[in-house]
C-alpha cells in the first residue's frame, strides 16, 4: 500500500478555484486505473473519508482543502485476494447445498429454515462480490473465461429469485430441486470462473504494476510513509 498527499495550494494551481473535490477524487481514481492501482481511501485536511461520506465531502471546494491524501493499493492483489477466498469458500457452499437438498426430501422443512436462508444470503453475497470484480478488472480477463460469464451472471440472480419464492411458499420439493440442481450448478460455474482468473491474474501480475518513479506526477502529489 503507499500513501500520497498533496497541498490545497497544489490543487488550486492545478485546477480552477471553482473545482469540487468529486472532481479530483474521479481524476486521481482514473490516473490509477492505468497502472491497475485503486484508491483505498481518501484523507482531507487529515480527516480520514469513508466510502459512503464521498459524495457529501466531493461537493467540497478546493478553496476549503489545506491537503488531500490518498492511500492506494494494487488492484491485482485486492482482487487475488477476493478470488482465492471465494475459491476456498466454494466447495463447502456446495457441500451445503447438497447436503441441505438431501434433508429436505428426507425430513421436510423443520429446522432447516436458517440454514437455507444463510445459504441463499451467501449466494446473493457471492454474486455481488463477483459482479464488484468484473467492474474493477473489466473485460480483458473475462471474454477468455470457459464459462459464458454473463450467462452465469443471469442464471445465478434466477436461481436466487426461485429459492426464494420456493422458500417463501414453503415448495419443499421445488426447493430441493433448485437447491440440488440450479444452485449447484451455478455454484461450480463460479468455481470455474473464479479459478481461471485466478490463472489469468497469476500469470499478469508481473510486470503489470509500476514503481513511483515510472509513474506520471500528478499534479505534484508526493509520495509519504504510512
Amino acid at each position: 500500500m503507499e500513501r500520497f498527499k498533496v497541498t490545497g495550494q497544489e490543487l488550486r494551481n492545478f485546477y480552477q478555484t471553482d473545482t469540487v473535490l468529486s472532481r479530483v477524487f474521479d481524476d486521481i481514481e482514473n490516473e490509477l486505473r492505468d497502472t491497475n492501482q485503486v484508491v483505498c481511501r481518501f484523507i482531507v485536511n487529515g480527516m480520514e473519508i469513508k466510502e459512503n461520506d464521498e459524495a457529501r465531502f466531493g461537493t467540497v471546494s478546493l478553496n476549503d482543502v489545506e491537503t488531500l491524501e490518498y492511500m492506494t493499493e494494487n488492484s491485482n492483489d485486492l482482487v487475488l485476494d477476493v478470488l482465492q477466498a471465494w475459491i476456498a469458500a466454494l466447495p463447502e457452499l456446495q457441500e451445503k447445498t447438497e447436503s441441505l437438498s438431501k434433508r429436505m426430501r428426507t425430513q421436510g422443512f423443520s429446522g432447516l429454515l436458517k440454514p437455507i436462508h444463510d445459504l441463499v444470503q451467501n449466494c446473493e453475497y457471492l454474486i455481488d462480490s463477483v459482479m464488484s470484480l468484473k467492474i474493477i478488472m473489466g473485460d480483458r480477463y473475462l471474454v477468455t473465461s470457459p464459462v459464458d460469464w454473463v450467462k452465469t451472471e443471469q442464471d445465478s440472480k434466477t436461481t436466487v429469485v426461485e429459492a426464494l419464492r420456493a422458500l417463501e411458499n414453503k415448495d419443499f420439493v421445488l426447493l430441493a430441486d433448485v437447491l440440488e440442481y440450479d444452485l449447484n450448478n451455478v455454484l461450480q460455474m463460479w468455481t470455474e470462473h473464479l479459478q481461471h482468473l485466478e490463472k489469468a491474474l497469476n500469470g499478469d501480475t508481473s510486470g503489470t504494476y509500476q514503481s513511483e518513479q515510472n509513474r506520471s506526477d500528478f499534479m505534484g502529489r508526493k509520495r509519504i510513509a504510512n
